[in-house]
């Protein structure tokens, strides 16, 4: 295994443990606003665990040798997608949803607006920039949508 292998091992099993705490915790909580903040903590460790096992199986592709172009880019807890990349992520399949926002992209996998993928006709996989913006300017929508990475190219 190799060192970039065992250190991505090493934060999966991190955030694994992290969540079951969390959960332990939710059981025994009398506070629903303290639930509410450990659902929160929940959902942003099963982020990192999907950006982790993103960063896995590209290394897995990297290993495979050249073949389809995939630029994908994971520095931290973000993940960098052309357009092209971006339109895999349509909440289909095991995928998450993700849509792009004037350059930042947006986890919207399990919001309830975003119900099976879809928001008023709107799809998941695509820079919806123009739509939000004639649509919802200057709401504060986005404060409560996670920002997963940066739309490139």
């Amino acid at each position: 295994m190799l060192k970039s292998e065992r250190s991505i091992c090493q934060k999966m099993k991190h955030a694994i443990d992290d969540a079951e705490k969390r959960i332990q915790l939710l059981y025994t909580s009398p506070c629903i606003y303290s639930r509410y903040i450990l659902l929160h903590d929940i959902r942003s460790c099963m982020q990192e665990l999907r950006l982790l096992c993103n960063a896995f199986a590209d290394q897995d592709m990297q290993a495979m040798g050249p073949g389809e172009n995939d630029r994908t880019f994971i520095q931290g807890n973000r993940i960098d997608l052309t357009e092209e990349e971006l339109s895999k992520y349509t909440g289909k399949g095991g995928k998450p949803a993700y849509v792009a926002i004037n350059g930042t992209i947006y986890d919207v996998t399990g919001n309830a607006a975003w119900a099976a993928a879809s928001h008023f006709g709107l799809t998941a996989g695509k820079d919806l920039s123009k739509e939000f913006a004639s649509c919802h300017a200057g709401q504060q929508i986005l404060n409560k949508l996670t920002a997963v990475g940066k739309l490139i190219g």
